[in-house]
Order: C-alpha cells, then structure tokens, then sequence
C-alpha cells in the first residue's frame, strides 16, 4: 500500500541532447562550471531542484588504491579525487540545498 516516489538525478540539456549532470565522476572530471550551469538549468528552465549525488570514497583522496585494477578502472575511481573537497565546498555556496525527504514529500504531494 506504500507509494513509491522517484526522484532521478539531475539531467541537463545539452543542445538537444540531455546529459548525466547529477554528480558523481561527471562532477569530479569536468570543469565545476558545468555542474553549476546544468543545476541553474534544472532550476529555471524545469522549476525543480536538482538530485545531486557522489560517494563517500570520492571526497578521500588519499584512499587505498587497488594495484591491480584495470587501467579504465583506476581513471574511472581515480580521477580529479583532490578536486572534489573544493568542488562541493563552492556547490554548497553557490546554491540553495534541501533534505531529499522533503524534496519527496513534495513531489508526492505534486503528483497525487
């Protein structure tokens, strides 16, 4: 009897192409100023806010590496690590940030 409400993360179009612009290696390899243009984006243009998300292990740069790892691997889980703490301390500012809870709550409320 639950309902069930998605809240996918963030995309951007891109000409007419919609891209990944949620977080993640996106946010860590390209240029923070995607990040903050395709969030703007999601704002003006879809009146919602943005789901934005990254995982615990890309905010230590200094994490254990797996030596043995396949090179495609180690570029994926690697790169741009000591990037990430200055990038989320400038998102943090640049925006205004929620719970994901009541971001649900009211998508809930929208949809029933």
């Amino acid at each position: 009897g639950a309902s069930l409400v998605e809240l996918p993360v963030t995309t951007a179009m891109l000409g007419k192409r919609r891209v990944a612009a949620g977080g993640g290696g996106f946010f860590r390899t390209l240029p923070y100023g995607f990040s903050r243009w395709a969030i703007e984006q999601v704002n003006r243009e879809e009146r919602r806010p943005a789901i934005f998300y990254f995982h615990p292990w890309e905010i230590d740069p200094d994490q254990p590496r797996v030596a043995n790892a396949p090179f495609k691997s180690k570029l994926r889980h690697y790169s741009r690590l000591s990037a990430m703490e200055g990038k989320l301390a400038r998102l943090l500012t640049d925006h205004e940030w929620g719970r994901v809870d009541a971001v649900a709550a009211s998508e809930a409320e929208r949809i029933a």
